[in-house]
């Protein structure tokens, strides 16, 4: 129990905060590698089904255990019902580490942890996309901060504008407040800010901005869709296919894209599946089958399975693991996750939770080995 660590949200905060762009690619890797571990090895099979339970108050607690050959862990996470007005508080919780003989290692805040875990696995695909100039998230907590700040600090010097679609303006203002600042000391990316209320009587102006929009990043809990698929769909004048991520529902009763959102990225025009090598779209997700069984999009949508294509599926065709792929088969893949009509829904991938808890513990060592 001597070598047990102990860190805090708050520390978790500064050492993420404080790491180069050379340590979050580092740290994208790693969880490249343990979703291609998932998807494409044989670490799906050792993995607990997740689990979550509702109290009658509306409050939510997942547990969410996973191993592998050196470690074992859980993590549990309370999110506290919403508000009467409006506002939710932040999810919180604790991650649990051991070794492969169950001795305890590290007891971290998962809020920081989930915040960026989470937020990270989106940049995976984000990272292929080709056009990132113009950007909406929807949301203005957690996760829109810590998807804010990974843009920034990957791709920040392509990045034009990035607009905050929220019915809660203070908290938004508070998001924007900090982003800037940060900004300015860390990545000084030319971007700008911007927020819209959602609401009816914003649907014309989000609509407008969605005409052009680059990147779409859904990071909130809603139970119903948050904007028409038409505002994407039946773009006029668009020059090129938006990526559109959804992080925020991971329950069948919760959704943020219109299901028609995800056919039209199935069928659309220039689609390809990297997993059938048929020449129309699929709609990318971490975790297939949790995912058809949890997701209220892919739930809703019915979308068959085999529509449905893990990133770590493409991770290993990109690494070369699927040697049985032709050259050709392998550039069409590229050119439709970096240039097509993208939809990716994460629902979470409990080995990921034990990926990032590590890889936070190590940079703790590596940053107190230097001091």
């Amino acid at each position: 129990m001597e070598n047990i660590q102990y860190l805090s949200n708050d520390t978790i905060h500064r050492l993420l905060m404080s790491l180069s762009k050379e340590d979050i690619i580092n740290f994208k890797v790693k969880i490249e590698q343990t979703l291609e571990a998932y998807s494409a090895g044989e670490e799906r099979q050792y993995q607990p089904d997740p689990s979550a339970v509702t109290r009658p108050n509306g409050t939510r607690t997942l547990f969410r255990p996973f191993t592998s050959d050196l470690s074992v862990g859980a993590k549990l996470v309370v999110e506290p019902p919403t508000q009467p007005n409006g506002k939710k508080d932040p999810l919180r919780g604790i991650l649990i580490l051991l070794d492969g003989s169950g001795n305890p290692t590290g007891i971290l805040g998962a809020e920081e942890v989930t915040g960026y875990r989470t937020s990270m696995n989106v940049m995976i695909p984000f990272s292929w996309r080709k056009n990132v100039s113009n950007i909406v998230i929807f949301g203005g907590g957690m996760q829109a901060l810590w998807h804010t700040r990974l843009i920034l600090s990957l791709r920040g010097d392509e990045v034009q504008t990035i607009t905050f679609v929220s019915p809660i303006k203070d908290q938004v203002d508070t998001l924007i407040e900090t982003i800037s600042e940060e900004n300015a000391t860390h990545w000084k990316s030319d971007c700008t800010f911007h927020f819209i209320h959602a609401g009816e009587q914003s649907q014309q102006e989000i609509e407008t901005r969605m005409s052009d929009v680059d990147c779409v990043f859904c990071t909130t809990p809603s139970r119903q869709p948050l904007f028409p698929s038409t505002y994407l769909t039946k773009r006029n004048g668009s020059t090129h296919q938006p990526f559109i991520s959804a992080i925020g529902s991971w329950q069948q009763d919760m959704i943020e894209l219109d299901p028609p959102l995800l056919h039209h990225a199935v069928v659309t025009e220039g689609g390809y599946n990297p997993a059938s090598g048929e020449s129309k779209g699929a709609v990318l997700v971490d975790d297939r089958e949790n995912a058809l069984m949890n997701s209220g999009e892919l739930v809703q949508s019915k979308l068959p399975a085999h529509d449905v294509v893990e990133i770590g599926q493409i991770l290993a065709m990109k690494s070369g693991r699927h040697a049985n792929l032709s050259g050709e088969q392998i550039e069409q893949t590229n050119r439709f996750v970096s240039e097509g009509f993208v939809v990716y829904k994460s629902i979470g991938v409990s080995l990921t939770d034990l990926a990032a808890g590590q890889a936070v513990l190590a940079l703790r060592e590596k940053k107190q080995f230097h001091l």
